[in-house]
């Protein structure tokens, strides 16, 4: 697999690796080569264009990353299978999202406590150290693979105890916003790569021989609770392996 008729600009400042990512991408997007096709070697990639294998492997990185292709190992890279990409409007409210494309999903409810808060969700939530938190952690499954887990920290006093019933039945979103009437006024997110702990990578089904990077998204909400803003923070752990995930929202 190569594009047709391509050839590296070496006058432009677009780093080459990026200019074949680019190339690859938009063929990939207009379903000119199709899934599950075998890409070139590296090798071949390097003597066609010309390039460093480093420049190479920089352009197949970006465009696992960014969920075009898949790479295994001892077999080769091929382009990702389209029913592996979901498209998510609204990152905090996957579930609902999920289902409006028809996408059946099963939660499964890991954890469900209460705790006082260590060092870091004081600083992060603005807490004290007496406060309540209901901790929830669940793994939501589709095409009965596991894409990702929640853990939710919730404070008591916002929520009190949340049944197991109403939490595999709804979305986040739903639970604080509709059934708990929490006025939501702002969310801020933050997407990091992450290495992943043996636990998560054993309910992610993350192999051996898998690649052993994880997307991490912090999630924080700001609520109207007694006209006072509170925070809720999330922590979600997807296995980019199983599919791609496009965060995005119209305005």
């Amino acid at each position: 697999m190569c594009p047709e008729n391509f050839t590296i600009n070496r006058s432009l400042k677009l780093p080459y690796y990026y200019q074949l990512y680019e190339s690859l991408a938009a063929d990939i997007r207009g379903s000119k080569f199709p899934e599950g096709q075998k890409l070139e070697s590296e090798m071949d990639l390097c003597q066609r264009y010309g390039v460093s294998r480093i420049t190479v492997r920089q352009a197949l990185k970006e465009l696992e990353l960014n969920g075009y292709i898949i790479r295994e190992r001892g077999k080769g890279t091929y382009v990702r299978k389209k029913v592996e990409t979901l498209s998510l409007q609204k990152v905090s409210s996957i579930i609902d999202e999920l289902r409006r494309e028809g996408i059946e999903t099963r939660e499964k409810i890991l954890c469900k406590e209460m705790i006082l808060p260590d060092e870091k969700l004081i600083s992060v939530m603005n807490l004290s150290k007496a406060e309540k938190i209901l901790y929830v952690e669940r793994l939501v499954l589709a095409f009965e693979k596991p894409l990702y887990i929640t853990k939710a920290y919730l404070p008591y006093s916002l929520t009190g105890n949340i049944s197991k019933n109403m939490l595999t039945q709804n979305s986040f979103t739903r639970i604080i916003t509709e059934i708990l009437n929490l006025r939501l006024v702002h969310s801020k997110r933050v997407l990091v790569a992450d290495v992943p702990d043996k636990q998560t990578a054993d309910l992610l089904k993350i192999a051996p021989e898998d690649k052993q990077v994880i997307n991490y998204v912090q999630t924080f909400w700001t609520v109207i609770h007694e006209n006072v803003r509170r925070l809720i923070y999330f922590e979600d752990f997807f296995n980019s392996s199983h599919g791609k995930f496009i965060f995005e929202k119209t305005y």
